[in-house]
């Protein structure tokens, strides 16, 4: 692992830091009245704060494929998916998160269709899911499963006992197919904010470290670079 001084360095602050920017934008759009649906929520996010809204909104509802979904103390109700189907009735929420999940989904139609579902008139959905054209995006999307579960957490700097990387399909991973499968589930806006944060993949050793921070300061420079960020960042709303 690099020094913290090194880390320091070059980020001092949290100008970078993506959860930072992401779960900031959906602070601005949460009231103690919102009821929240937190949509691959997983075991409890015990590594980052940041991300839990108990206590915050009137209700924190959980939803996820993974039965551990259902020991997460940050959750107020907890709930397994089942055939793709969100277990809730239409119009249930006023927010619905999604945090290192698109790259998960096989059927972006499906999906899309179920969160619009869900959400009340006027709701909002938000997303954050690795961009596609990225180095990591690349990296990940040319090496077989096995390979993720071996070296991912490693990477990340994840401590052991971590839940293993699920599979990935990186079917909703561009931004123009982010915004043309929001349009065809019938979103009225979607706003796209394409995110280069500190190399965390790249914390294990100095030299890749270094090598992740010039491409971070590169594509961070001009708006032409944009679409080779690390991630997607985003916000649909339903309107009707």
């Amino acid at each position: 692992m690099i020094s913290e001084s090194l880390h320091k360095h070059f980020y001092p602050d949290q100008s970078r830091d993506g959860a930072a920017a992401f779960y900031g934008w959906i602070r601005q759009h949460t009231t103690p009245e919102t009821v929240l649906l937190n949509l691959g929520a997983g075991p409890a996010a015990n590594r980052a704060p940041i991300r839990v809204f108990k206590g915050e909104v009137a209700r924190v509802v959980g939803a996820d494929i993974d039965p551990a979904v259902k020991c997460n103390p940050e959750l107020d109700e907890a709930y397994v998916i089942k055939d793709g189907r969100l277990p809730f009735p239409d119009r249930t929420f006023d927010v619905v998160v999604s945090d290192w999940v698109l790259e998960h989904v096989e059927s972006p139609e499906k999906f899309l269709g179920e969160v619009r579902r869900v959400l009340k008139k006027g709701g909002s959905f938000f997303f954050r899911t690795p961009n596609k054209y990225h180095y990591v995006g690349l990296i990940a999307r040319a090496t077989p499963d096995w390979f993720h579960k071996l070296v991912a957490n490693r990477a990340r700097g994840y401590p052991p006992g971590e839940h293993e990387p699920w599979p990935t399909y990186y079917r909703l991973n561009s931004r123009a197919a982010v915004e043309e499968e929001g349009r065809k589930a019938g979103f009225d806006r979607i706003e796209i904010k394409m995110w280069e944060y500190e190399p965390a993949y790249l914390v294990f050793n100095a030299i890749p470290f270094l090598i992740g921070v010039a491409y971070e300061r590169a594509v961070n420079r001009t708006e032409a670079l944009s679409g080779l960020r690390a991630c997607i960042i985003g916000h649909m709303v339903r309107r009707d």
